[in-house]
């Protein structure tokens, strides 16, 4: 079995996201490439309710 796992790939990180990342989506179509040849693709997502501690306006 093949797998790839995709960490945090998600539009918050994006242009126009909440947390984006200057060129964030770049790496959009090469992710998509990859995971045609994988049997599975998981993905995780990074996500924290209001006002988590992670976040530097709650310090």
């Amino acid at each position: 079995m093949r797998a790839l796992l995709i960490v945090d790939l998600q539009n918050d990180f994006c242009p126009g996201g909440a947390l984006a990342v200057p060129e964030g989506d770049a790496i959009v179509p090469t992710v998509n490439e990859l995971a045609e040849g994988f049997e599975h693709v998981l993905q995780t997502q990074d996500w924290h309710p209001a006002g988590h501690q992670s976040f530097a306006s709650s310090h």
